[in-house]
């Protein structure tokens, strides 16, 4: 395609001046936001970059364009980010969530996703043209950000490896290779791409922690259920001479002693939480039924992790395989609890559910059980709920509900 005129250029390069801080505060948004929605929903990933194009690359752009440009806004690329997966897989699981949480468009430049030719290999890459939704568009620090687009592009750490060594050979394709070394330019495309799609086959086989087990009726053990995700917490203020509250043993209700202080001979680590609630499906199973329940979104805080290791200390769950453990003998109680705890929703909205909710849930089961109101009022406003459920009549509805369960 033939260069644009100068008047044309002058013009798309004073509209950059004007607008390259709103961009780069587009761009910073726009980061934290895919941040947030990648952490809970995604895997884990190599890296999150980006970058406003600088005004020389701009003019060369300009030069030498491959679709036409009438004004800024129709250059793609203004604002840029790149998001770099461990495995090739995980490209679409990405793609999935950016379609989910934004206005997701093809990119002008980028209009496939894929090779070309299906019988050759070669350098893949998904190139999205991104946008705020419209009702956060809505939102008073947003509404300049109106029109605004960044050019996304995600590929594994294979496939960005070798467009890096591309652009270091100087090639962009085979063709670009001279035709003497064109097929040894396609094996070593073809061996990038197999080790992709093999380190996919492989993933699955990784170390992974123990998996929780139960013995089915013939003795055997059976596997764990897919787990859930979470709801909004916050850790309790730590008062300066403060006594904790005694743990509530997990056992059951109305024993003798059952309040006073017998503190675990272990304590769960942070860290052992954190893994926990990341990594148990039958949790995470749960977690995500909540926040459907809720309509709102699940994503992990690391201050929710204090919460939930102060919630297994109260009512003495003294390791993180008690915690399954106990989890799995309370399915029935996750769900109504979690309702009581943080209302009707159709009444109650959040911004988002916190991951690690069913662990609470079923820490609140095992405080209701005692069937004290005062213990359980403690350990309520001891765990700090974020919604501040500590309205009166709280700690005797959870009572009540865990009573009708058990009876039923």
């Amino acid at each position: 395609m033939k260069p644009l005129d100068t008047v044309m250029i002058d013009k798309i390069l004073i509209q950059y001046d004007q607008q390259k801080k709103n961009y780069q505060d587009f761009l910073e948004r726009t980061l934290t936001l895919i941040k947030e929605f990648i952490v809970p929903d995604g895997p884990k990933i190599h890296s999150i970059v980006g970058r406003i194009k600088e005004k020389e690359s701009l003019v060369e752009k300009l030069n030498h364009p491959r679709v036409p440009f009438a004004t800024l806004s129709d250059v793609p690329d203004i604002a840029g980010i790149r998001i770099i997966t461990y495995f090739e897989e995980e490209v679409q699981l990405i793609s999935e969530i950016i379609r989910r949480e934004f206005n997701v468009f093809a990119s002008p430049e980028h209009p496939k996703a894929q090779t070309v030719d299906p019988n050759r290999f070669g350098y893949t890459s998904t190139n999205l043209q991104v946008g705020l939704l419209d009702n956060r568009l809505e939102l008073i620090e947003y509404r300049r950000f109106r029109g605004f687009l960044v050019e996304l592009q995600i590929r594994s750490v294979l496939q960005h490896a070798w467009l890096e060594i591309n652009k270091h050979l100087g090639f962009q394709t085979r063709e670009h290779c001279p035709p003497a070394r064109q097929r040894e330019y396609a094996r070593v495309t073809a061996l990038f791409e197999l080790a992709d799609l093999e380190l996919n086959q492989i993933k699955p086989h990784a170390w992974q922690p123990p998996k929780q087990s139960r013995a089915n009726d013939s003795g055997a053990e059976s596997e764990t259920l897919p787990l859930l995700p979470e709801v909004p917490f916050e850790p309790p203020p730590t008062l300066e001479g403060e006594t904790p509250d005694p743990p509530i043993h997990p056992s059951g209700a109305g024993k003798p002693g059952l309040l006073e202080r017998a503190v675990p001979n272990t304590r769960i680590s942070e860290a052992e939480m954190e893994r926990f609630v990341l990594d148990n499906r039958l949790l995470n199973a749960y977690d995500r039924k909540i926040a459907d329940h809720y309509d709102t979104r699940l994503i992990f805080k690391s201050p929710s992790i204090a919460v939930l290791t102060e919630a297994c200390q109260l009512v003495d769950i003294p390791s993180i395989a008690v915690a399954g453990e106990t989890i799995r003998h309370h399915e029935k109680f996750i769900r109504p609890v979690a309702r009581v705890l943080f209302g009707d929703p159709a009444n109650s909205k959040y911004e988002h559910i916190s991951r690690g909710v069913t662990l609470l849930a079923v820490c609140a089961t095992l405080a209701a059980k005692t069937g004290q109101t005062n213990a359980v009022f403690g350990f309520i406003t001891r765990i700090r709920f974020e919604n501040d459920p500590t309205v009166t009549g709280l700690a005797s509805d959870l009572i009540e509900r865990v009573k009708e369960i058990l009876e039923s």
